[in-house]
């Protein structure tokens, strides 16, 4: 069994540390200390998209304790709309939520050293903006610390087999020749923790071999493999090494080698549902496609991205390979070494060596601690002349590498990716005016704006001087908003519509408001101009950004969603009532009229005889294949939307026999079941014998109260039973082992925000104390996911209750996140409950009759045509349930579009 010592001695495993071995320790701390230092010298980092799933997650996992992106998906998303190429970063996991790309080992890993952040944003309240600086701040300074612990370890490891001259200077080389400085140390690629990782196992399989040492050398190999995939080839040879170093302990190696992968591939199929996790769902089939004989040339050889090239230091290692063989006691782990390295430059060869906007030859990035622990012999036997040139080479590649650390923008990515044709493109990549080192040096060095503060909103999209919701294809809107960066005028703001740029503007004038709130006198208000020309109808994402200076990033400031209709009515295209031919606007009125007689008559057709309606409920987010079951709950909802309508729409007759359905769902002890009372004809067809709830009980007795009034103290005294401690009402109204016909989630009793407005709504009639303080309780949980379980990809109930809540006192303020939907053919019926909360709310500007008339007709065109294929989803059971299920409901559909056009007709 090898052993490699310090040349100047080394102590035994028990004994103690000889005088060399402190001072290494020293000059090690020493080295990682100022990499520290220099790498954040700039002031900046240096990121990608890439990396975008790493600078947010840790916050989720403090904040959310959850390692989906649902909860951070839009400052994650950094204003790209969530769809399968768009942003690349984010891919849709199990139950229609949002995973990362990239594994989520090395987000998990550093999430501890966000602890202070999480803290600060505590304290200081997470808002997008804050959330967003503190963790472009944290990702350099973690990135750095990565990257700086690395090099720091690799002078130890290197000490093993070098004197300290030589230690010192490959270690100097590593840390700032190579792309350990602009890749691994400026911003949370996989690069920086791979780096760690590969150097932390050999200094474990380079010294002596205990149980300890065995188990936590597997387990770092094991997270080698798990953190980037690709590395799986240096994992497997490390492994290899490892195993015959082990010895009789080598079953502790494979179990720590075990743990990791274990639970990454847990991660990948909980969240995922593939082996592959993100990888395996995004897929590309053609990601090594690539000549490998070019792609070898392009990778050690390019001007754009070659090894050799940006660390020509490195170029000694193939032309004097053989001397590595010379120290005898390390051959067969340089063997070992060496086949992994070619092994993983021709893996990376079969892809496109560009590799994406970054600097250098990032993939190979990984593969650095093992090039510079195989140098030590070749750096020993050279000669003056040699050494010289050997150190030439190195301040050679610190120059470079300073170039990308203090000069690089992307903008000699440019020039490489936007060539037309690929041929095209991959001349570009070998030209030399296009080498970063020396196209970078065109323009001044880099802005250093880490510590700016980057303030700013999106406040309205605005037709006609109207914020609006809607707006028909091919009406121009005005996207206004404020800016401010530090105490100064961004250089630009900037639009992205649907994740494209739009329009930007370097115009700012004086917002008196934000001048009052934030005392700034410097010009902070932007207005930008956008036609809606060629959007298709659906829902469509506006982004707002602010750049600093010329050569600065872009940062996000908000984000806001708006529907396009589609410019028809019964496939004639009308874009604008004042563009119609004459009588076209009294035609288009009187075939809206029929429409109000049809959903009218569809809602009484579909009403079953008992005065309920139907429910629909699928095992996905699309209305495919649904079944069918009875409920009270979407016969309360429909009685509290039609119920000011009713008579003049001809339903007062079939609310009244909804009423008296519901009242005769309240039971002896005065509560209510989702299914309905157990001896209901329509249990065990329609339904089941279920736990009593509070959502029901509390929606029955305010909209069909029973007669016997001594049932509703029952009823509240109970729901007081099952609140939480911090003032909220849990769902199922029984003990944990009394529950029936309940598939309970990671929280078997949730307390759902979407339940707890109707509590407070029923509250507010029946104890208004309790109102208040419930309301209070709500008003500090509403951001957190925890209180979203019903309604986490339904926002459509949610969105309706806010002006009741206010009617009843508690003006409740929903995070942005919860106003808007993922599942596809929602997002006008988003666009309708928004139009409707505007027209039930007083001090809210009331939607123009065209913006309102123009959503009926989307829904009413062609007979209803699209509620039948996309009726709203109105709530779903807990996501982490063994049986996901979501609920949906065509007659909520037609009351919806009818009461709009009432409160629109009354307005006009």
């Amino acid at each position: 069994m090898s052993n490699h010592n310090d040349t100047e001695g080394a102590s035994d495993a028990g004994g103690s540390r000889p005088p060399s071995h402190r001072r290494d320790l020293r000059a090690s701390l020493l080295l990682g200390l100022v990499c520290l230092l220099v790498y954040n010298a700039n002031l900046r980092s240096i990121s990608a998209g890439d990396t975008y799933p790493a600078r947010y997650l840790p916050f989720g996992i403090w904040r959310y304790g959850s390692v989906l992106l649902d909860p951070i998906a839009d400052i994650t998303a950094q204003g790209r709309p969530y769809r399968p190429t768009q942003p690349f970063w984010m891919v849709p996991g199990r139950g229609g939520h949002l995973i990362a790309l990239y594994p989520v080992v090395l987000p998990v890993l550093v999430a501890p050293l966000y602890l202070p952040a999480a803290v600060y944003l505590h304290l200081r309240g997470w808002t997008e903006q804050r959330l967003d600086r503190s963790a472009r701040i944290m990702e350099k300074l973690t990135a750095s610390l990565l990257a700086a612990a690395a090099t720091a370890l690799l002078y130890l490891l290197l000490r093993r087999r070098a004197e300290p001259r030589i230690a010192l200077l490959l270690t100097l080389a590593f840390a700032f020749g190579t792309t350990t400085w602009v890749i691994s140390s400026q911003a949370l690629w996989q690069h920086g923790l791979a780096e760690l990782l590969v150097v932390g196992a050999l200094l474990l399989v380079t010294g002596p071999c205990t149980a300890r040492r065995a188990l936590a050398a597997g387990t770092l190999i094991g997270l080698i493999a798990c953190n980037r995939p690709p590395d799986a080839v240096l994992a497997a040879a490390l492994g290899l090494y490892a195993w015959w170093w082990a010895g009789r302990l080598a079953p502790l190696l494979a179990a720590g080698a075990v743990l990791p992968a274990g639970m990454v591939l847990a991660y990948n199929l909980a969240a995922a549902g593939n082996v592959a996790g993100g990888y395996g769902v995004a897929g590309n089939a053609t990601f090594f496609q690539h000549d490998m004989l070019y792609g070898l040339a392009g990778l050690l050889f390019s001007p754009t991205r070659g090894l050799f090239v940006f660390s020509p230091f490195l170029l000694f290692l193939p032309c004097f390979w053989q001397r590595t063989l010379h120290d005898r006691g390390a051959r067969r782990l340089t063997l070992v070494l060496s086949a992994a390295v070619v092994l993983q430059v021709m893996l990376y060869a079969k892809a496109d060596f560009r590799t994406g906007a970054s600097w250098g030859p990032r993939w190979l990035t990984d593969l650095l601690p093992l090039l510079l622990w195989l140098l030590p012999p070749i750096v020993a036997a050279l000669g003056g002349v040699g050494r010289a040139v050997f150190v030439l080479a190195t301040c050679t590649a610190i120059a470079i590498q300073a170039v990308g650390a203090f000069w690089y923008t992307s903008a000699s990515d440019v020039p490489i990716f936007a060539a037309v044709t690929d041929a095209a493109r991959m001349r570009a990549a070998w030209d030399p005016h296009n080498a970063p080192f020396l196209a970078e040096l065109r323009h001044p060095p880099a802005p250093r704006e880490l510590l700016v503060e980057v303030s700013g909103n999106l406040d309205s999209i605005k037709t006609g001087g109207r914020d609006v919701e809607a707006v028909t294809a091919g009406q121009k809107i005005a996207v206004e908003g404020w800016a401010l960066t530090g105490h100064r005028s961004p250089r630009q703001a900037e639009v992205l519509l649907d994740g494209q740029p739009a329009a930007s503007t370097s115009h700012f004038f004086t917002r008196p408001d934000v001048v009052s709130a934030r005392g700034e006198a410097s010009p902070a208000g932007w207005r930008i101009s956008l036609r809606t020309d060629g959007l298709a109808p659906g829902e469509h994402l506006l982004s707002a950004f602010a750049q600093i200076s010329a050569d600065g990033e872009q940062h996000y400031l908000a984000q806001r969603r708006f529907t396009v209709l589609a410019p028809a009515a019964s496939g004639r295209p009308l874009a604008r009532q004042d563009a119609a031919p004459p009588g076209a606007g009294r035609r288009l009125d009187y075939e809206l009229t029929a429409s109000v007689r049809r959903a009218a008559a569809a809602l009484r057709e579909r009403q079953q005889a008992a005065g309920y309606w139907l429910t629909s409920y699928t095992r996905e987010p699309r209305f495919t294949d649904p079944g069918r079951e009875m409920n009270t709950y979407l016969t309360a909802m429909l009685v509290d939307l039609l119920e000011p309508i009713g008579t003049a729409v001809g339903l007062g007759e079939n609310l009244q026999r909804a009423r008296r359905h519901l009242t005769a769902q309240i039971e002896a002890g005065g509560l209510v079941r989702y299914h309905g009372r157990p001896d209901e004809p329509t249990i065990s067809t329609l339904g089941c014998t279920i736990t009593p709830d509070a959502d029901d009980t509390a929606l029955v007795w305010r909209i069909a109260p029973s007669d016997r009034r001594t049932l509703l103290p029952a009823a509240l005294a109970t729901l007081a039973r099952f609140r939480t401690g911090d003032g909220l009402y849990r769902t199922w109204l029984a003990a944990r082992d009394g529950y029936q016909c309940i598939d309970p989630g990671k929280d078997p009793n949730p307390a759902d925000a979407g339940i707890q407005m109707h509590v407070l709504l029923l509250l507010a009639q029946a104890d208004p104390p309790a109102a208040r303080t419930l309301c209070g309780a709500l008003g500090r949980a509403i951001g957190e996911e925890r209180i979203w379980v019903y309604y986490q990809a339904a926002p459509l109930v949610p969105i309706l209750r806010q002006a009741d809540l206010r009617r009843a006192g508690c003006s409740l303020s929903l995070p942005a996140a919860r106003l808007r939907t993922k599942v596809p053919g929602q997002e006008v019926w988003v666009a309708a409950c928004r139009l409707l909360q505007r027209f039930m709310s007083p001090r809210s500007p009331a939607p123009s009759p065209a913006e309102t008339r123009a959503l009926l007709w989307t829904l009413a065109d062609g007979e209803f045509s699209y509620l039948r294929l996309s009726p709203p989803l109105l709530y779903h059971n807990d996501l982490t349930a063994s049986t996901p299920r979501f609920y949906w409901s065509e007659d909520f559909g037609y009351a919806l579009w009818l009461r709009l056009y009432h409160e629109n007709a009354h307005r006009s």
